[in-house]
Order: structure tokens, then C-alpha cells, then sequence
């Protein structure tokens, strides 16, 4: 597992370090303290996941993320103090997998990069799935693993991803308010405030080839919120049952 950290925050850095030393020993640590010294061992050494700070000496952080993403859909988090949720839907936005504001539990910070290398591994299986399940449906969701197909392909998506789609595709036909997704899935941050929803919504949309201006699987509902209306076909676990 190989991790690089693009960060010019040497304390920061060593306390990554070090919880990487305790609670994933089999993870190899590399930093760039500049972001194109950083691009430069994207390329060069193919890390398995990053984590970014947006205030680099030489770049903006969020033009590094859209130089990665021309060329790499290698897992991306960004840690930085810049906590507004303008900068946080920006990230999502431009790519990012996932967004932690300093200061920081490194502990979490483990964690949370475990649990998206985890996803990142299930949606393999996923696709495999996908390859092999007979079914007319175009969309499979697979329970166990927290991940979805489309068409035999698999749907590159993040927790909250999942976590969106699975309450759409369960209530099938039924408008869910932007309100109620926001309580549901961003529980964090005022129901109010939608954008969230409505950034997740599209990145699902274009993960199955919708037209953004003319959509047929999920629907807009006036202003007001969102309905699935295509087919879904609902699994779990469904390759350890095909095992042997």
C-alpha cells in the first residue's frame, strides 16, 4: 500500500507518519512538501491513494486535484484548514474522495483512508458481479459491499454516493425532498443548504451516462427533490454465493 502526502507542514507529515507506523504497517509513506513535486510522483510512483492540502507553496491545491484527475482516478483526500463548505462542495467538485479539515484526528484520518481502499477493492468485486449476474436490470446494487453497477459496469463512487442512490433506488417512484436526503445523508450540515445534494446527484448521473439536461433514471421533481425510476436489482454478498 502506497501512500504519497502532499503536504509543506512537516509536523503534519511526521503525525501521519507515525499513526501510519502504528495502525497500518503495511502502508509506505511518501511526501512532497511542493504540488508539482507531488505530480511529479503521481507519475512516477503510482500511489494507491493521497492525501492533498489545498494551501501548497508553488500551487493552489485544487489545481493540482484537477491536474491528477486529467491522467489518474488514483483516491484522493484533502486535508486542510480550509473548513468552509464552499471549498468542501469545490473539492468534491474537482474529484476529491474525500475532505478533512485541520485540525484532525490522524487516527481518523487511517481510518478513513482504510475504509475508502476497502470500497475501492468491493467495487472490483462489484464489476465482477455485474460480468456474471444474470438479470435484465441495468443497475445493480450489492448490499454487503456498499457498492453498485450500471450496465455490467461499475459505478465509481464514494460512501455518500452509495448511501444517496441506495435510498433512491429503495423508494422507487416516490419524490424524496432535498431536505429529507440532506437529513439522511449529509447529516452534518444545514438541510437547508442543498448543494450538496444536488453536486452527488449529478456525479451519480454521470456514472451511468444520464444526460444532465435531460435525465431518465433519476428524476427531478420541480424544485423540490428527486425520484429513481429505473430498475434496480438488489444483491448480497451474490459472488460468495457463486463461489465453489
Amino acid at each position: 500500500m502506497k501512500i504519497l502526502i502532499i503536504e509543506d507542514d512537516p509536523k503534519i507529515i511526521e503525525l501521519v507518519a507515525r499513526n501510519l507506523a502504528a495502525k497500518w504497517v503495511e502502508a509506505e509513506l511518501l511526501s512532497a512538501s511542493y504540488g508539482e513535486e507531488g505530480l511529479e510522483l503521481v507519475k512516477k510512483e503510482l500511489p494507491d491513494i493521497i492525501i492533498l492540502d489545498l494551501m501548497l507553496p508553488d500551487k493552489d491545491g485544487f489545481e493540482i486535484l484537477r491536474q491528477i484527475r486529467s491522467f489518474s482516478d488514483v483516491l484522493v483526500v484533502i486535508v486542510t484548514a480550509r473548513g468552509e463548505e464552499d471549498n468542501r462542495i469545490r473539492g468534491l467538485q474537482e474529484g476529491a474522495d474525500d475532505y478533512i479539515v485541520k485540525p484532525f484526528s490522524a487516527g481518523e484520518l487511517v481510518a478513513r483512508m482504510k475504509s475508502l481502499i476497502r470500497r475501492r477493492e468491493m467495487t472490483e468485486v462489484t464489476a465482477a458481479v455485474a460480468k456474471i449476474l444474470p438479470t435484465k436490470s441495468s443497475l445493480i446494487i450489492d448490499a454487503a459491499s456498499q457498492t453498485a453497477s450500471f450496465g455490467s459496469r461499475l459505478l465509481k463512487m464514494g460512501p455518500r454516493h452509495y448511501e444517496l442512490l441506495y435510498l433512491l433506488a429503495t423508494n422507487k417512484g416516490i419524490v424524496l425532498s432535498k431536505q429529507v436526503l440532506m437529513q439522511k445523508v449529509f447529516p452534518e450540515n444545514d438541510e437547508n443548504d442543498t448543494r450538496f445534494v444536488e453536486v452527488y446527484i449529478n456525479k451519480l448521473r454521470e456514472e451511468m451516462g444520464e444526460n444532465l439536461d435531460n435525465p431518465k433514471i433519476i428524476l427531478n421533481e420541480d424544485t423540490t427533490g428527486y425520484k429513481f425510476v429505473g430498475s434496480c436489482t438488489m444483491v448480497r454478498g451474490a459472488l460468495k454465493g457463486m463461489e465453489g
